[in-house]
């Protein structure tokens, strides 16, 4: 090989080696001069979320309270009178005031709790369940007290342990004085009992010691007697099956049936099969349930004897009660009488009976 040659062949595999010997070095400068660079920046660092608090959970709605307050305590008010059917009267104006408490303050508790279970419910529904916000043992734990809460409210839950308590004593009062309604009248079996007063002014009765038995009062004079106590003959425990069913001193029997729908100062003008006519008027009317709508009868017996029942005013409560007004028109040998009357009806109920 020409010296020229081999020379260039061995300047080439010098540098050769050479370079081969100095990429180490390089390399090993570059990664001393990496490592001495401590600073990371932010792209290279790894994503952390932000620490964000839970919220609050809901607050359930405080549960509804009966009120222990306003229950009519009147059951015996009428053992501290003496005649029959004064009692009857008594314990008519008891058995309305009964009603009405029902009517006033159970059944609207009993709605309240139903509207409160409904509250809860929609509470969880629409605010926590599925909400990511929350963690699942808070939604799990907010589920179970709302559904502790939901039972409790049910008929037969805790919360109405004093609704339930104050309907039993309702329910108890209202057959004890049905009862003794009839054992003051003649209804549901009794025998009619006689009505005997004394006459104080007597100096012959007071010497003697001896009653007059009243005379049976008839025509005016009952419809007086109904008039000075207000004209309601009403209420008289709606339902109440029997052959009679008065009221007051005036010793005349008005029918049960009449008494639930008919106001005295009417009844007391008709008799018997009248007051079953005006009695089938007025539950035509009610069966209508609209603004306007009348019934006429006619008597069975008496040429001049008539009227008519309509009602003027309807309205529907809250509680799903449903109360009418009606008006009565009863035409005896031309003279008109005409009373005003409210009867109402509670969910679940049959038929209107008269409230005041």
């Amino acid at each position: 090989m020409p010296t020229k040659m081999r020379t260039m062949f061995q300047a080439i595999i010098a540098a050769s080696l050479l370079s081969s010997a100095g990429a180490p070095v390089f390399a090993q400068d570059q990664d001393a001069q990496a490592g001495s660079d401590t600073t990371v920046s932010e792209s290279d660092r790894a994503y952390v979320a932000p620490v964000i608090a839970e919220p609050d959970l809901p607050i359930l709605p405080a549960t509804p309270i009966l009120s222990q307050d306003g229950y009519p305590d009147c059951r015996e008010d009428f053992q501290k009178i003496a005649a029959p059917f004064d009692k009857a009267e008594d314990i008519n104006r008891c058995t309305i005031l009964l009603d009405r408490y029902y009517a006033e303050v159970l059944t609207p508790f009993r709605q309240q709790m139903i509207d409160h279970q409904n509250m809860i419910s929609s509470i969880y529904t629409d605010k926590v369940a599925g909400k990511m916000e929350y963690s699942a043992k808070n939604r799990d734990d907010f589920y179970k007290a709302m559904m502790q809460e939901h039972s409790a409210s049910d008929p037969d839950g805790a919360n109405l342990e004093d609704y339930r308590a104050l309907e039993s004593r309702y329910q108890q009062d209202r057959a004890y004085l049905q009862d003794r309604f009839c054992f003051n009248t003649g209804c549901g079996g009794y025998d009619v009992p006689e009505y005997v007063a004394v006459d104080e002014k007597s100096d012959k009765g007071k010497k003697d010691g001896k009653s007059k038995s009243a005379k049976k009062s008839t025509g005016p004079q009952k419809c007086k007697k109904a008039k000075k106590r207000g004209g309601v003959l009403g209420g008289l425990l709606g339902g109440v099956a029997g052959n009679a069913a008065g009221l007051g001193k005036i010793g005349t029997l008005i029918s049960s049936a009449a008494g639930a729908v008919l106001v005295g100062e009417i009844a007391c003008q008709l008799t018997e099969e009248e007051q079953k006519e005006a009695v089938e008027a007025t539950i035509e009317v009610t069966k209508k349930e609209e603004v306007g709508a009348t019934a006429t009868w006619k008597s069975p017996t008496r040429a001049g004897v008539s009227g008519s029942s309509t009602v003027t005013a309807l309205n529907t409560q809250p509680n799903g009660r449903k109360c009418l007004n009606i008006t009565d028109v009863a035409i005896i040998d031309g003279k008109e009488t005409r009373v005003s009357k409210q009867m109402c009806r509670g969910q679940g109920d049959e038929g209107y009976t008269i409230l005041a």
